[in-house]
């Protein structure tokens, strides 16, 4: 048994002062059409793992959730890697708290070689929810993990394998980019788009042009600061 999100994340995202910027102008008929309408596709959410003194990353699965009228299911991290002390109590935490919202929780980038069996069994769990689900909804932050001043990193190998394979269920892709100016944050909804994928590729020029294509679409939503190297 699992607790919708969505209420929680309403209700959480009404305590930020001062509100969020929100720009959700390129996604109008997506937010209309992911109501009772049956849209007769799944729809993958790509957003930016930006984290900042004064933003945790969990904000932007509650901001996202609180706008767009869907159960998403969000891949989030199964605990810090970087915390010392607090490292195995979010290990412990994490997972937990990701089922109970019906979430799917995965080791943080960068990848533990002790942690591969791990993330081949979420990425098994969330194509298999993928699978089962009529229209599912998915939610990640293809980095994985945060980088220094929230600027966009580069993708860890199998990412862009892993956004493929998920594309013959979610075919639609929404690019979201998230950060904060002088202490507020900013979010910004991109234009929804397929992948476009040429046949002859090797298994690994495939993983870096899906990964590249679904970073660059979410760079073009950021100020120019955050968009590493893929503008």
């Amino acid at each position: 048994m699992t607790i919708p999100f969505r209420p929680i994340a309403r209700l959480l995202a009404r305590t930020l002062h001062p509100a969020p910027h929100v720009d959700t102008s390129a996604v109008e008929s997506i937010i209309q059409m992911l109501g009772p309408i049956d849209h007769g596709q799944g729809l993958l959410i790509t957003v930016n793992h930006y984290s900042a003194p004064d933003f945790q990353a969990w904000w932007f699965v509650i901001l996202i959730s609180a706008l767009i009228p869907a159960k998403i299911h969000w891949v989030v991290t199964s605990g810090w890697t970087n915390s010392s002390c607090l490292t195995g109590l979010t290990q412990w935490l994490f997972p937990r708290g990701a089922r109970l919202f019906g979430f799917t929780p995965m080791p943080a980038m960068p990848p533990d070689p002790e942690e591969t069996e791990k993330r081949a069994e979420a990425v098994r769990a969330v194509l298999k929810y993928a699978q089962k689900n009529r229209q599912p909804v998915i939610g990640m932050a293809p980095e994985g993990g945060d980088s220094p001043g929230g600027v966009l990193a580069s993708l860890h190998p199998g990412v862009g394998r892993f956004i493929h394979l998920l594309h013959q269920y979610c075919p639609l892709i929404l690019p979201v980019g998230v950060w904060t100016e002088t202490g507020c944050i900013n979010l910004k909804f991109g234009n929804p788009y397929y992948l476009e994928v040429p046949d002859g590729l090797s298994a690994n020029e495939r993983d870096l042009l899906v990964g590249h294509i679904v970073m660059q679409h979410i760079a073009m939503l950021l100020p120019e600061r955050l968009t590493g190297g893929y503008l």
